[in-house]
């Protein structure tokens, strides 16, 4: 008797386990050698839509007519008359050559079974598999030597279809796989289901378990991609960029500080400029001091200076340069450059610029903040050429302590 559609279907399939460690199969098409996760019913819909099954020339149609009973009175299983060739054409003990019934081919004469061995198999497209004959197996030809390469001959050569793999419309960066993961809920659709379907938590879209399209649906997901969007700071600015500007979509590492060494320095009594352009200069020469840290310890030598420009608010600008020396033997040099602002309410930083007032003064109440940068030839302290600091500070009498945070 002839089998029934779900066995067509699985016929049209070679499975396979693409990794060892896979819990679930895949199925290849032996018409378009397209590879997906096995499923009945998406192969059924496969079959349907198949380019190397729909053009193929041979496949045949069902016949309108009413199949011929048999002699035993069983009527063919599939729609199709009975082959010339078949049972029921030849005669019980008959010899070698073709029965009564057989039928002369254009490639000779047909075998006791119904198949001429010179001519092309056919297929049956799945329209017609309710009630069509059993779609073939792959596998060599079986006539005679040399009739493969004259049947190969005859079909024409089509190239073979490839999935086409859906370009994503956003600029976000593909979700790593631990957000693929957080974004879909595993679940077993049938207690006999071998394989787990997922469901998006934007979306709520249901589809079988597979990372690679979960990552590619997550792309293409609008509710995921206006989540991923509204999540990044840059976004909640009060001035944005326009929505489908590439900045609009990126998320971009942010910086952390880490307390890196503290610096004490001891400073000579201002000396004043003058007026200029700019607001009251004031000139500033350091006595030395020491500096400590988690990669080293050492003195700041004698002969660095601070130029200061002092606004009519007592905001000051503050740009300095020294050298710290290692304990090392030999010592290492390092040139330090900063700049930076004093800032704070008028009477605090009267206070502040004070010597004899400004130990009063709570730092908490002022902001004294510089940007610092280093520079040495030294090779066993070049990594501190392509560091940046953000130090903080406070002032003591003729002394000014910074912590120096390195920016990571």
């Amino acid at each position: 008797m002839g089998r029934t559609v779900d066995q067509e279907v699985h016929a049209a399939f070679v499975e396979f386990r693409a990794k060892e460690d896979d819990k679930c199969l895949s199925v290849q098409c032996i018409y378009c050698q397209q590879i997906r996760a096995k499923n009945t019913s998406r192969q059924k819909q496969h079959l349907l839509e198949c380019p190397g099954l729909r053009g193929h020339p041979n496949a045949p149609q069902p016949q309108s007519q009413p199949a011929q009973p048999t002699p035993n009175g069983i009527g063919p299983t599939n729609g199709y008359p009975a082959t010339p060739n078949g049972p029921t054409a030849t005669a019980a003990g008959a010899g070698a050559g073709p029965g009564p019934g057989a039928l002369p081919t254009p490639n000779g004469t047909m075998m006791t079974n119904g198949v001429n061995p010179h001519a092309t198999p056919m297929q049956t497209p799945l329209q017609n598999m309710q009630r069509s004959a059993p779609l073939p197996t792959p596998g060599p030809p079986t006539g005679p030597p040399g009739s493969s390469s004259a049947s190969a001959s005859q079909q024409p050569s089509r190239p073979t279809p490839k999935p086409k793999s859906k370009s994503s419309t956003s600029s976000l960066p593909a979700p790593p796989l631990d957000d693929v993961h957080a974004a879909f809920v595993e679940f077993r659709a049938k207690e006999e289901d071998k394989c787990l379907s997922v469901q998006c938590i934007y979306c709520q879209q249901v589809r079988a378990k597979n990372t690679s399209r979960q990552r590619q649906h997550l792309l293409e997901c609008p509710t995921y991609l206006s989540v991923m969007k509204d999540s990044i700071p840059a976004n909640n600015l009060l001035h944005t960029f326009p929505e489908n500007d590439v900045a609009r979509s990126l998320q971009i590492p942010a910086p952390t500080l880490e307390l890196d060494f503290r610096m004490s320095i001891k400073v000579n009594p201002k000396v004043a400029v003058g007026q200029s352009l700019w607001g009251q200069r004031d000139w500033v020469s350091l006595v030395g001091g020491q500096w400590a840290g988690r990669w080293g310890k050492g003195i700041i030598l004698p002969g660095g200076q601070d130029s200061q420009i002092v606004t009519k608010e007592s905001t000051t600008n503050l740009r300095a340069s020294y050298m710290l020396q290692t304990v090392d033997e030999p010592p290492a040099y390092l040139i330090v450059k900063t700049d930076g602002w004093l800032t704070g309410a008028k009477d605090v930083l009267d206070k502040v610029n004070d010597p004899n007032t400004v130990d009063a003064v709570n730092p908490n109440t002022y902001k004294y903040r510089v940007n610092l940068s280093m520079e040495t030839g030294d090779e066993r302290y070049a990594f501190v050429n392509t560091l940046m600091w953000i130090a903080s500070g406070c002032r003591r009498g003729h002394e000014v302590i910074f912590d120096s945070f390195r920016v990571n």
